[in-house]
């Protein structure tokens, strides 16, 4: 369904990403009302990373439509769907081949050209960073033109033995300009708590 970020899927499915709904988190409050519990929030884990997220208002986080992609913390707005609707988001993780020699830079160079093998008019544009929920700036690039006509927007952190991506991809350049202050909203909601997990079957 989705055209952006194939080249790191390899690596997102061997991470083994799992989402917990939250209704009450001290992670997970509202900044301006911490007595207040806050509704689709999630804890997105797997191997060397955890990390929070909400849902923009008026958006759905949804942890089952995306599994068969690999991806098991999608969004999209109230009243439509992952599989049919116009604009989406999502989380990504990229896992480092060698933590001394991936740069954020190298990784999203590499993003790059692996996207403009499959879309030779693909224009990228790199936007102002965004900052996470605890003041820490995203790298963002925008990217146009691409083989199936979406238009996307990712933001990178880099966490040390990862790269974790969060992406809004839209059918159209209109839906995904007017999708944008909601992307901007999920990377401001984001948390990450840590590398080192351990996960018990």
């Amino acid at each position: 369904m989705r055209s952006f970020n194939q080249s790191f899927k390899r690596e997102l499915t061997k991470s083994a990403i799992l989402v917990v709904l939250l209704t009450l988190c001290s992670v997970g409050q509202a900044q301006n009302n911490p007595d207040k519990p806050v509704a689709n929030s999630g804890v997105v884990f797997g191997r060397n990373h955890v990390f929070v997220l909400t849902a923009p208002k008026g958006w759905i986080l949804d942890s089952r439509s995306g599994v068969s992609q690999g991806l098991n913390a999608v969004f999209y707005p109230e009243g439509s769907s992952w599989k049919n609707g116009t604009v989406v988001m999502y989380a990504n993780v990229y896992h480092k081949r060698n933590v001394t020699e991936e740069t954020l830079d190298s990784v999203i160079s590499g993003d790059v050209t692996e996207f403009k093998k499959k879309s030779d008019k693909l224009k990228v544009v790199e936007a102002a960073p965004l900052p996470t929920r605890k003041g820490k700036q995203a790298a963002v690039r925008y990217f146009d033109g691409d083989t199936f006509g979406n238009s996307e927007a990712i933001a990178y952190l880099d966490e040390g033995k990862v790269v974790v991506m969060l992406v809004l991809s839209g059918r159209t350049k209109k839906e995904f300009e007017a999708a944008l202050p909601a992307f901007n909203e999920l990377v401001s909601s984001y948390l990450f708590l840590g590398d080192k997990v351990t996960i018990q079957k």
